[in-house]
């Protein structure tokens, strides 16, 4: 990757590990993602937990027959017991612990039915955070859903720049339109924007035998982790979509891509459901056309932008405050 990107493949920021219903109380996880080997668990009271994966006592994996025994989460090798903050609570053969029997733990959150970690290159805490969504909660739209999740060879902020990048859309994808995108606004660690098209068609939108007035997407990034699209349409009757994107660097090559998307209810459930398989066939659809590009790239330092581009400059600005260490850049 390094000979790629000029920037670490690990920027700073929450990323997805999981989600809540995978979690369970007292079940332990072995992960890896920001190029570490971790392990996740949910204590009896139910608060989750992100540890280094490997006992500070003789190296052994916690993901791997580790127990969870109330609050803390006991090795499998020794039964050294270790609580959510990382600290050795118990070494059931010994008088006195010792005092480096330490495990590095991750800031954690559990918002909108994911586990996110914060990863910053310095271990500094948390800055900002990942906002609850009305949609979640809301009994007049569907359950969250994973539609679909990607191994992709590719930097994080390439994805995230693709969807900036909204000139590509007529010629990567077939099926769009020309489409019109409002200013980038930005606010600290949040960027938004606005696209709309007219025609052309929308995800679902075959299912109910017309093409789209308009489309109105308004999308919202926090960091690089998690972008949002809120999806309008005007097809016979209103059609409303959240897809929520979450991209998880795995190591220095892979990035862990998930598509999450939950739909307003329509009048009929079944009408509801069938929209919802058509916006995961095309949105596999889509992202499949941009993998290639994707994992084959390079990244200028200086790219060589006309007047119709998108804003890419003023993103890549923006992106800049992600890395403890800044990227090289044309200034």
């Amino acid at each position: 990757m390094k000979s790629r990107f000029p920037f670490t493949s690990f920027p700073n920021g929450w990323f997805r590990v999981a989600y809540s219903d995978e979690l369970h109380r007292g079940q332990i996880k072995p992960l890896h993602y920001l190029g570490r080997d971790l392990v996740i668990f949910r204590a009896e009271n139910g608060t989750p937990h992100v540890l280094d994966a490997h006992c500070s006592h003789l190296g052994a994996h916690l993901g791997y027959g580790g127990k969870v025994k109330g609050e803390v989460i006991e090795c499998p090798f020794h039964g050294w017991c270790f609580n959510g903050n990382g600290q050795c609570v118990d070494v059931p053969y010994a008088n006195k612990i010792p005092s480096k029997a330490q495990i590095p733990v991750w800031s954690v959150r559990e918002v909108n039915g994911v586990i996110m970690v914060y990863y910053h290159a310095q271990g500094e805490a948390p800055t900002w955070e990942i906002p609850e969504l009305p949609e979640y909660t809301s009994k007049e739209w569907t359950p969250f859903r994973l539609g679909h999740r990607w191994k992709i060879r590719t930097h994080i902020q390439e994805v995230i720049e693709n969807a900036v990048d909204y000139t590509h859309l007529p010629f990567v994808h077939i099926k769009w339109d020309t489409v019109k995108s409002e200013p980038l606004e930005v606010d600290g660690s949040v960027l938004k924007w606005r696209a709309s098209r007219e025609g052309g068609e929308f995800l679902g939108s075959a299912i109910l035998f017309a093409k789209p007035e308009e489309t109105l997407s308004d999308i919202t990034c926090y960091g690089l982790g998690c972008k949002l699209i809120r999806v309008h349409a005007k097809v016979r009757i209103n059609v409303n979509v959240l897809l929520m994107f979450l991209m998880t660097p795995i190591d220095h090559e892979y990035l862990d891509v998930h598509a999450v998307f939950s739909i307003k209810k329509i009048f009929n459930p079944i009408v509801t459901s069938a929209v919802a398989r058509n916006i995961i066939k095309q949105l596999r659809r889509e992202i499949q056309q941009d993998i290639p590009i994707l994992e084959n790239k390079v990244y200028p330092i200086v790219p060589n932008l006309c007047d119709g581009d998108a804003p890419i400059a003023q993103y890549r600005r923006w992106v800049r405050q992600f890395y403890s260490e800044q990227p090289i850049t044309n200034k």
